[in-house]
């Protein structure tokens, strides 16, 4: 009896070793992957970390209540009779089918997703600028996706004295846009190099294992956002190598697709940086709280759950897919709501339910 004990006993401590080294292991793995958090379950068997904490486990309590069974058996715990028996004997299983039991429901929960408005500011001096189609042209229908066209007209006839196309006249035009060739060209070649340096992002699966983390719901008009982190203070700020968002969303076709990218002024500052005069359109946000997948508008810190963000830095919205709400728009009106639904889960989430 004392040496089925210490063996037992050997086995325990060799399964709490082994549980600890699968905690090890899962620390090192999720310290080296950011996104990893992501990917997986709260208990994933198929993880070899979380296979060795199972494992491990189990066999600290087996050889646990193999100690407590054998304890009974030897003081005869329950009696002599049949009752004491078939309490001796039912204690093991019913005990081990409530260990597995418990192993099996924690390796079937998932995180739960937030869906949550989310409010926004612009600048009144960075308001979303429209192209004259023939503005559009000069920037390129592949790089500027006609940036929109706005029109406007001076119907009531001027003054003689002021007409110079003579009394009783009326002039017709579209919105003028204060911008020169050169911020044209700029911004034309700016877009072409997002859409190359982006464009194996179209699977979602590589940008999560890239670095880039979902911290906002797929939001009417302005998609789902994935950040990098690494990418909020490297030192550069509208590089079209390095966008800091990623912008996804399930709106248009109902899987998810990339739509553009999202670019983070450096620090918080009153005025907005301006890349292509009036064609870039800046804005950002208050009072922001960040749960898990999701976003919310909160009045205070002590009111947020999560990560509180007073203020945002400023931010810019470059839309690559086609979109008549023009390049920089803040919102894309083809996802505002858009043809299909948001998605009701975090991108990660869904993809692990797709891959059972």
């Amino acid at each position: 009896m004392r040496m089925r004990c210490r063996l037992l006993w050997l086995g325990a401590v060799a399964g709490l070793a082994i549980h600890l080294a699968g905690l090890g292991w899962d620390v090192y793995r999720h310290a080296s992957d950011a996104t990893l958090a992501q990917r997986e379950d709260v208990l994933s068997l198929g993880n070899p970390s979380h296979l060795l904490i199972v494992a491990g486990m189990a066999l600290v309590a087996v050889c646990l209540l193999g100690i407590g069974v054998a304890w009974m058996h030897e003081h005869r715990f329950g009696g002599e009779g049949l009752a004491g028996s078939l309490l001796r004997g039912a204690g093991l299983p019913v005990l081990g089918v409530a260990a597995a039991g418990s192993i099996w429901l924690a390796s079937r929960a998932d995180d739960t997703g937030h869906d949550h408005a989310l409010a926004h500011d612009h600048s009144a001096d960075h308001a979303v600028v429209a192209l004259d189609p023939a503005l559009a042209r000069v920037v390129g229908a592949a790089a500027a996706e006609r940036l929109a066209s706005v029109a406007h007209s001076h119907d009531a006839p001027a003054s003689p004295g002021e007409d110079p196309m003579g009394e009783g006249s009326a002039h017709h035009h579209h919105a003028e846009v204060a911008v020169t060739a050169e911020q044209l060209e700029a911004a034309a070649a700016f877009v072409a190099r997002l859409r190359s340096s982006i464009a194996p992002y179209e699977d979602i699966r590589r940008a999560m294992a890239d670095g880039y983390i979902q911290i906002t719901q797929d939001l009417p008009g302005i998609a789902a956002h994935f950040i990098r982190l690494d990418y909020q203070r490297d030192g550069r700020q509208m590089d079209p190598e390095h966008p800091e968002v990623l912008l996804y969303t399930k709106r248009l076709d109902g899987t998810w697709r990339l739509v553009g990218a999202m670019f983070l002024a450096e620090g918080v500052t009153e005025e907005p940086p301006s890349y292509f005069g009036a064609l870039d359109a800046w804005h950002y946000h208050e009072n922001l709280c960040f749960v898990g997948n999701g976003v919310q508008v909160t009045a205070s810190r002590e009111q947020c759950p999560g990560v509180f963000a007073p203020r945002t830095p400023w931010q810019l919205h470059v839309w690559t897919f086609p979109t008549a709400g023009g390049v920089f728009a803040h919102d894309m009106p083809e996802i505002s709501p858009g043809a299909f639904a948001g998605a009701t889960l975090p991108a990660a989430q869904e993809l692990r339910l797709q891959a059972r």
